[in-house]
């Protein structure tokens, strides 16, 4: 991402993440590589705040200290892990 290259632009803003503010339920977005486009931006809803990160097995790297939120959306392969927020952030 370089905001130089974006055209009619005069200011990019900074998103602020409100992690705080996250409930089951509150409407979202998820800001992805929808179905191979470059850029798609869903609607969604958090459907869950206690995913935890997945277990690849004894003697690998696991992702012990993080949990996951899981959005429930339209969406097809290519926006997994991509960012979700909503109108704070």
């Amino acid at each position: 991402y370089d905001p130089s290259a974006l055209k009619d632009v005069t200011r990019v803003a900074e998103l602020k993440l409100r992690p705080d503010k996250a409930v089951q339920g509150l409407d979202v977005r998820v800001i992805g590589n929808n179905a191979g486009e470059k850029l798609s931006v869903l609607g969604a809803m958090l459907a869950r705040l206690d995913r935890e990160a997945p277990f690849y097995g004894r003697g690998t790297y696991n992702d012990f200290n993080t949990f996951y939120f899981q959005a429930a959306s339209g969406t097809s392969g290519g926006s997994s892990g991509s960012p979700v927020v909503d109108a704070d952030g």
